[in-house]
């Protein structure tokens, strides 16, 4: 990462764009930063699904804004360049404010890859060391365009709903019961398991294995944590670029 960052920080580069990175690389991304980091697969995933290709099972927004649309593709269309027009002032207001440095777009593709690249070893070898098994998941033949939109999809809908909103939200209420880190632990377990879950489940969902199960909970598990260090944003990006490398093996 420190490569990245020399190679990013150019000798005439402004300090409010240096201490925009070193904020990012400093610890876990806040909710405004996350939002502008992720959007751009949002985008992706909002406008791929006009060709039929991969609607998330967990995704509700789209539904929400196809009514609001009123089922109409040039409404949906016109939606869609508005957020578009939203995001770029919003990335002008905050580059001017210093708040936020397109170049930290950089830094989170880099992490993100790292941790998509190393989190399936990791899981085959917990499974293996404690498990004594190998996971077996259906991985269907796709073309590049399906891969992007799907992984696209899970990347930005399954981390907001299961991290953002199950996992975040359980630990919020439970905290005044058990403490924060107890209720954190409970959160990221039960987020997790119910993220594995969602998978075999729906005319859709994949015929239940108990290995596959595993790899699908240690993989919330693995999400969670990069989630709750990193921010929404470095999770949902990991998660779309693991589904990329493994979408695209198939």
């Amino acid at each position: 990462m420190a490569q990245s960052l020399g190679s990013m920080a150019e000798p005439d580069a402004s300090p409010t764009q240096r201490s925009a990175l070193w904020r990012y690389l400093g610890g876990r991304l806040d909710g405004l930063t996350s939002a502008v980091l992720v959007f751009p697969l949002f985008l992706i995933y909002q406008i791929g699904i006009l060709s039929g290709r991969g609607q998330n099972g967990v995704d509700f927004l789209t539904r929400a804004l196809i009514e609001l649309g009123q089922r109409d593709v040039t409404n949906y269309l016109i939606a869609m360049s508005v957020l578009l027009v939203v995001y770029a002032a919003v990335l002008v207001l905050l580059r001017r404010r210093g708040s936020f440095s397109p170049q930290a777009f950089g830094p989170m593709l880099l992490e993100s890859s790292i941790y998509a690249l190393v989190m399936g070893s990791i899981i085959v070898y917990v499974m293996k060391s404690f498990l004594g098994v190998l996971p077996g998941l259906f991985i269907g033949v796709r073309n590049p365009i399906d891969v992007i939109v799907i992984s696209a999809g899970a990347g930005f809908h399954e981390e907001l709903i299961f991290r953002v909103i199950l996992m975040g939200g359980m630990a919020w209420l439970l905290t005044g019961l058990t403490g924060k880190r107890r209720a954190w632990l409970i959160a990221l377990v039960a987020s997790s398991v119910l993220f594995s879950v969602a998978h075999h489940i729906g005319p859709a969902g994949e015929a239940f294995t108990f290995s596959a199960f595993v790899y699908r909970t240690l993989a919330g598990v693995f999400f969670a944590i990069v989630y709750q260090t990193r921010g929404f944003a470095v999770a949902a990006w990991t998660h779309a670029l693991y589904d990329v490398y493994v979408l695209s093996l198939g």
